[in-house]
C-alpha cells in the first residue's frame, strides 16, 4: 500500500509533462473521474439489476407455485389428473416455467406439465417433494441454473395435504442478462455524457480563462509595460494572486522611475545628465539613410567657479548652478535654432531618438561639477554654431545674483563637430574638452574650435603607446592584479575582481585608464583581455591546488563580445587551465549589456551552460529597462564607484544606492559595491542589504603573492577593523584602480 502514492505522483508528474496546459489537464481529470464514476455506475448499478432479477425470477416462481397449488385442489380431491396435466401443458407452453408437477401421494400419481410423460409412468420423487410432504412446509431452492419451488397442495375445507405442487423456472443465461443490463446503462452514461461534456468545457474556461488573462497580463508588464490590469476585482484565490503580482509590480515601477530619474536628470539644475546626453548623441549620429549628421558639441567650463564654492560655500555654488542652467535654458528657448524647450531632454532617450533621425533642435545638459554641453546640428558653414558660442559667453558672464550677492562668473567653451572630429560620442565629447582647455589656456571665458588646435603632439603620443602596448604583449609586461570581495555581514573574503596592470620598462607599472582606450581603438583589446583571463585561471588553480577557493571575476568590454570566437575562447581557456567555470564570473558595464543586450545574450548563453555567472558593471551608470534585465544573463548588480563614494555626504547618491539595492532585492540579485574608502560608506551599505563590497577601506589591489598574505592577516586582525590606513591616503579615489 505505501507504493500506491509514489506511483500516484509519479504518473502526475508524467502527466504534467506530457500536458503543460492546466486547461488538458483539467480536461483530462475530469474525463478520468468520469470514466472512473461510469464504470462504478456500470458494475453498481449491473449488480443491483442482477440482483433484481434473480428477486424477480424466485418471485415469478413462487407465484406460479402458489397458482399451481391452487388449480390441483379440486383436481386431486375428485382425482381429475387428465383435466390437471393439461392445465399444466398449457403453463409450461407459455414459456414461463421449465416443469411443473403435482403428486398426489394418495395415489402416488405425479401429473407434470411434460406431454412426452404420462402420470401413470413410474416417476423418481424430487427431494424437495419429499421435504414438503415430510414437513408440510413450502421449499424453494436455488442454482446457477434455476429456481426451485415445492408448495403443499391443502385441502381448503380441512387443510389437509392433498399432494405438493412443484415449479422450476430456468434462469436466463448470464452473459445475456449482463450484456442487456449493460448496454442500458452504457446508453444512459452517453445520454449523461452529451450532456456533461459543455458543462465541463464551461466550467474549465471559467477556471482557465482568469488564470490566462493573468499570464498574458505578466507577459506584457515583463515586456515593459506597468500600465497593464490586472484582475484585481475577483475575490477568490487569482484575485489574490493577481493583486500580489499588482502590488509587486507597482514597486518595481516606482523603483524604476526612481532609477531611471535619478539616473538621466541631474538632480541640481534639473537638466539632462551626462549619460542621458550621451545617449541623445548617439540616437542621433545618423539619418535614416546611414549617412551621419553633422553636430556640434559645445562643451562649457564655468570659469573662477571655484572660487565661489570655496569663498561661500556648496549651497551658494549649487544656486549658481541652477542660474546658469536656467540662463542657458533661456538663451537655447529664445534662439530660433529650436523647435521645442530644450528641457524636455530630460524625457525617455529611448523616445527621443526613437525616429533614428537627429531633430533639428538643440540640447542642453549638465555633465559634472561646473561642466555644461550642448549639442546643436552642424550644417555648414555652421554659422549657427559661431554665433550660439558668443551668445553663450556673453549669456553667461552677465552678473548673478545669488542669495543677495552679486557675483561673476564666466565660461570656457570648446566645440567639436561630428563627424568632421571625431567619429563616435567619447571622440567627440573629448576632443571638446580639448578645445575648452585651449580655451582656458588663452585667458577663459572664450570659445575654441577643436580643429583650431594642435593635435599633432597628442596624436604622436597615441601611435607611440599603441606601438608599445603591442610589444608589452609580446614580452609578457601584462600583470594583473588582484582586490578582493568581502561580505558586508560576515566580514569574509569571498573573491576578488582581477584588474590589468602593464609593468612598463620605463613608466613603471600603469593602471588601465593609461592603455585601455589606446587598446580598444586599436583592436589589441581581444589580446589583452585573453592574456588577462588565461592569467586569472592560472592563478585561480594554483589557489584551489593549495586549498584556497577565490572565485575571480574579469572584466569583458564591448570589443571582445563583438569579436568572433569569444565564447569558444573563453571555454578554451577554462580547459587549459583547469579552472572551474562556476568560480569565475565575467563582468560587462551597464552600457555595453544594454546597448546590444541580444549580443550579449548570444555568447553568454554557452558561458552559463558552462556554470560561469555575469555581473553589470558600473550599473547605475546606464540605462537598465525591466525587459532587457529580464532578458540579459546576469544576476550580480555592481554599484558604480561614483554613488559610493557620496554616501556620506550626497543625498542624491544615497537614495540612488538605496534604490538600487531595493530593486536588486525584488529581482533576486547579488549586489557588488565598488570604491568603497570608509567604513561609514561600508555601515551604510549593510544595513540597507548590500552582499559584497570591494574598496580602499579593506584593501588596494595587489599581486597574487601579496594577497595571500593580506587575506590571512585580514582574517586574523586582532581590532576588527577592516580597513588599511596606509600614509593616510585610505580616501584616495579608487578610479585608477
Amino acid at each position: 500500500m505505501a507504493e500506491t502514492p509514489k506511483a500516484v505522483s509519479k504518473l502526475i508528474k508524467v502527466l504534467s509533462s506530457w500536458l503543460p496546459s492546466l486547461r488538458a489537464r483539467f480536461m483530462l481529470l475530469v474525463a478520468g473521474l468520469f470514466l472512473a464514476l461510469s464504470v462504478v455506475m456500470i458494475m453498481v448499478a449491473s449488480y443491483l439489476d442482477l440482483r433484481d432479477e434473480e428477486q424477480r425470477i424466485v418471485s415469478d416462481a413462487k407465484a406460479i407455485g402458489a397458482t399451481v397449488s391452487r388449480l390441483s385442489v379440486p383436481h386431486l380431491a375428485n382425482h381429475h389428473y387428465l383435466i390437471l396435466e393439461q392445465e399444466l401443458e398449457s403453463i409450461a407452453a407459455s414459456g414461463i416455467i421449465e416443469l411443473a408437477l403435482v403428486l398426489d401421494p394418495e395415489r402416488s400419481v405425479t401429473i407434470d406439465s411434460d406431454p412426452t410423460t404420462s402420470y401413470f409412468d413410474e416417476q423418481e420423487t424430487h427431494p424437495l417433494v419429499v421435504t414438503v410432504l415430510e414437513s408440510g412446509e413450502e421449499q424453494l431452492r436455488q442454482s446457477r441454473e434455476r429456481v426451485e419451488i415445492a408448495v403443499p397442495v391443502r385441502d381448503m375445507a380441512d387443510n389437509s395435504l392433498l399432494g405438493v405442487a412443484f415449479v422450476s423456472v430456468e434462469h436466463a443465461p448470464v452473459s445475456g442478462l449482463l450484456l442487456s443490463i449493460w448496454g442500458r446503462n452504457i446508453v444512459i452514461t452517453l445520454v449523461l455524457l452529451v450532456f456533461c461534456v459543455p458543462v465541463t468545457f464551461h466550467i474549465a474556461d471559467s477556471f482557465i480563462s482568469p488564470i490566462k488573462a493573468l499570464t498574458q497580463t505578466a507577459h506584457t508588464v515583463s515586456a515593459g509595460n506597468f500600465d497593464a490590469p490586472f484582475p484585481v476585482a475577483r475575490r477568490d484565490e487569482i484575485g489574490v494572486l493577481a493583486r500580489a503580482y499588482r502590488d509587486m509590480v507597482g514597486t518595481i515601477r516606482g523603483n524604476m522611475a526612481k532609477i531611471h530619474e535619478l539616473a538621466f536628470v541631474d538632480p541640481i539644475t534639473r537638466l539632462p545628465n551626462r549619460e542621458c546626453f550621451r545617449q541623445h548623441f548617439t540616437g542621433n549620429m545618423f539619418t535614416p539613410d546611414g549617412d551621419p549628421n553633422r553636430m556640434a558639441v559645445l562643451f562649457v567650463d564655468l570659469d573662477r567657479f571655484k572660487r565661489v564654492n570655496d569663498s561661500y560655500g556648496h549651497d551658494h555654488g549649487d544656486a549658481l548652478l541652477k542660474e546658469v542652467a536656467a540662463r542657458l535654458h533661456r538663451l537655447l528657448n529664445d534662439a530660433e535654432c529650436t523647435e521645442r524647450p530644450a528641457g524636455n531632454i530630460a524625457a525617455d532617450p529611448e523616445q527621443q531618438s526613437g525616429s533614428g533621425q537627429f531633430e533639428t533642435t538643440a540640447r542642453v545638459a549638465r555633465l559634472g561639477g561646473d561642466e555644461f554641453a550642448i549639442v546643436v546640428p552642424a550644417e555648414k558653414p555652421m554659422t549657427n554654431v559661431y554665433t550660439l558660442a558668443e551668445k553663450l559667453v556673453q549669456c553667461v558672464e552677465q552678473p548673478l545674483e545669488i542669495n543677495g550677492l552679486t557675483m561673476t562668473v564666466g565660461a570656457s567653451i570648446g566645440v567639436s563637430v561630428y563627424p568632421d572630429d571625431g567619429e563616435d560620442y567619447t571622440a567627440i565629447l573629448k576632443n571638446a574638452d580639448i578645445a575648452m582647455y585651449a580655451a582656458k589656456r588663452t585667458g577663459g571665458n572664450r570659445a575654441c574650435f577643436y580643429s583650431e588646435t594642435e593635435r599633432d603632439s597628442f596624436s604622436r603620443e597615441r601611435i607611440r603607446l599603441e606601438a608599445e602596448l603591442k610589444k608589452a604583449l609580446l614580452r609578457n609586461e601584462i600583470e594583473i592584479y588582484f582586490q578582493p570581495k568581502i561580505d558586508c555581514r560576515s566580514m569574509k573574503v569571498v573573491g576578488a575582481e582581477v584588474l590589468a596592470r602593464w609593468a612598463h620598462p620605463e613608466r613603471g607599472l600603469l593602471t588601465p585608464g593609461c592603455f585601455i582606450e589606446v587598446a580598444e581603438e586599436s583592436d589589441l583589446i581581444t589580446k589583452l583581455g585573453d592574456r588577462v583571463l588565461e592569467l586569472a585561471c592560472r592563478q585561480g588553480r594554483a589557489w584551489l591546488d593549495n586549498g584556497q577557493r577565490v572565485p575571480l571575476a574579469v572584466n569583458v568590454s564591448i570589443r571582445q563580445l563583438e569579436k568572433p570566437g569569444f565564447t569558444s575562447r573563453v571555454l578554451d581557456v577554462l580547459d587549459l587551465t583547469g579552472f572551474p567555470a562556476d568560480l569565475l564570473q565575467l563582468e560587462v558595464t551597464e552600457t555595453v549589456a544594454m546597448a546590444d543586450p541580444e549580443r550579449v545574450s548570444e555568447a553568454a548563453k554557452p558561458l552559463l551552460e558552462a556554470g560561469i555567472t555575469f555581473a553589470i558593471d558600473d550599473f547605475g551608470t546606464g540605462y537598465s529597462s525591466l525587459a532587457h534585465l529580464q532578458q540579459l544573463p546576469f544576476n550580480t548588480f555592481k554599484i558604480d564607484r561614483s554613488f559610493v563614494s557620496g554616501l556620506e555626504t550626497d543625498q542624491h547618491s544615497r537614495s540612488i544606492v538605496q534604490t538600487i539595492l531595493a530593486m536588486a532585492k525584488s529581482l533576486n540579485y547579488e549586489v557588488v559595491a565598488e570604491g568603497v574608502e570608509t567604513e561609514q560608506q561600508q555601515a551604510f551599505l549593510a544595513e540597507h542589504g548590500c552582499t559584497i563590497a570591494q574598496g580602499f577601506l579593506f584593501a588596494r589591489p595587489m599581486p597574487a603573492d601579496h594577497f595571500d598574505t593580506w587575506a590571512k592577516a585580514f582574517l586574523q586582525r586582532p581590532d576588527g577593523n577592516p580597513g588599511i590606513k596606509e600614509n593616510g591616503d585610505n580616501r584616495k579615489s579608487t578610479a585608477a584602480a
